[in-house]
């Protein structure tokens, strides 16, 4: 099963996330700041040894403490959504409580609009619709699922063109695979191989590494649809 992209495993999703937690900690120089780094350090070494119970109360203590420096306050957020979105498929019930930090992080962003921040809107969208679809995969109501992918299309269909306007290739091209997944697990695989020729054509075009994994999934995609005639997987777009 191909899967969705964005997020890597928890421990390679922590490494990130420690490589920047410096310039949080030395954002204040207050004394008051040293409590937070502190907080969100030992959180991320309890998160990579399991201790999850343990760590996400000290994200939750860190971001509560920084209520007063909203910036601040959304870049741990959107770090924390990180890592219960990576924890998700052990923990289903962390998917809500990770989309909640995205929709905080992008209310943060369109209060100032023109604001700096490391991360786009359309990133943030395309980090909440991921919950959504990481998520359905999870769920054994239909009822459930159904809404979720349709949650998770939406979202990433709403960031296409202010990707495309940014020039965040990659980010394009990710997208553009995880929409083409969700159409085929939504039953429409002729929308599905629109958006996978898509994410091929980036990953040729700028040198993507995925290049390979999704000419494969294109040509599994084109197979289904038809079955009598194999697609090598050379075959252009």
């Amino acid at each position: 099963m191909f899967q969705a992209r964005w997020l890597p495993a928890l421990g390679a999703a922590l490494l990130t996330l420690q490589i920047s937690t410096l310039p949080l900690a030395q954002a204040d120089s207050r004394p008051a700041g040293a409590p937070v780094s502190e907080w969100i350090a030992e959180a991320e070494t309890l998160a990579l040894a399991g201790d999850y119970d343990t760590a996400l109360p000290l994200y939750e203590r860190a971001i509560a403490a920084l209520t007063a420096e909203p910036h601040r306050q959304s870049q741990l957020r959107y770090r924390y959504g990180i890592v219960l979105t990576a924890l998700g498929g052990q923990r289903p019930d962390l998917y809500p409580l990770a989309r909640h930090q995205f929709e905080a992080v992008l209310e943060y962003i369109n209060s100032a609009p023109g604001l700096p921040f490391e991360h786009s809107a359309a990133r943030v969208r395309s980090a909440i619709a991921h919950t959504y679809h990481q998520h359905s995969a999870l769920q054994d109501n239909p009822s459930k699922r159904i809404a979720m992918l349709r949650n998770a299309y939406e979202l990433y269909a709403s960031t296409i063109d202010d990707l495309r306007r940014e020039e965040d290739w990659q980010n394009l091209a990710i997208t553009s695979f995880n929409i083409g997944q969700v159409c085929e697990w939504q039953g429409n695989l002729e929308e599905a191989i629109d958006w996978l020729e898509q994410a091929v054509e980036l990953d040729r075009q700028h040198g993507f590494a995925d290049l390979e994994e999704d000419q494969a999934y294109l040509t599994a995609l084109r197979e289904l649809v038809n079955p009598e005639r194999p697609v090598a997987e050379n075959t252009a777009i």
